[in-house]
């Protein structure tokens, strides 16, 4: 008969044999950290004219909230002058944050949320409530999104 001892080694060994290592398939990796400065000059000026206005994507409860002059802005402005004025760095800094979490978890970069959702269906896009934004692929606001989700992007 089996000891104390002995069954628990017995047990342990049947149970380590049922145990295998889960291996994950290894997924391109985007960029460690998406550039700020070109986040600024080709895909916030995107965001803002597209993106920014208060019904869609000026709600607190949109994944993508965009701040934008003569739109959306973090403190509601006292007059004309102050909706109109540029964008304050803590705007900024909102508006980079909202648009760089959608810069992880997909597969590749193509896949990205950002890209696929105003791309219109007849190229791989998603149903975007307001409509698509892109024209295709080629349209120089994909180029430009892209690119920075790549971490090959530049300022103009």
């Amino acid at each position: 008969m089996f000891g104390a001892r002995s069954a628990w080694l017995f047990y342990a060994a049947i149970g380590c044999s049922a145990c295998s290592v889960e291996q994950n398939a290894t997924i391109a990796q985007p960029p460690s950290q998406l550039d700020e400065a070109v986040f600024a000059c080709s895909v916030e000026p995107i965001l803002a004219r597209q993106c920014s206005y208060s019904a869609c994507h000026g709600q607190a409860s949109s994944p993508l909230r965009v701040y934008s002059p003569g739109k959306l802005r973090q403190t509601p402005p006292g007059d004309i002058d102050a909706s109109a004025a540029p964008l304050t760095q803590a705007e900024h800094d909102a508006n980079f944050a909202a648009a760089s979490g959608f810069g992880v978890g997909q597969a590749t970069v193509d896949d990205n949320f950002l890209l696929k959702k105003p791309l219109p269906s007849t190229f791989g896009g998603f149903e975007h409530t307001g409509g698509a934004i892109f024209s295709g692929t080629d349209d120089p606001q994909y180029v430009a999104i892209r690119a920075w989700l790549a971490g090959t992007g530049s300022c103009p």
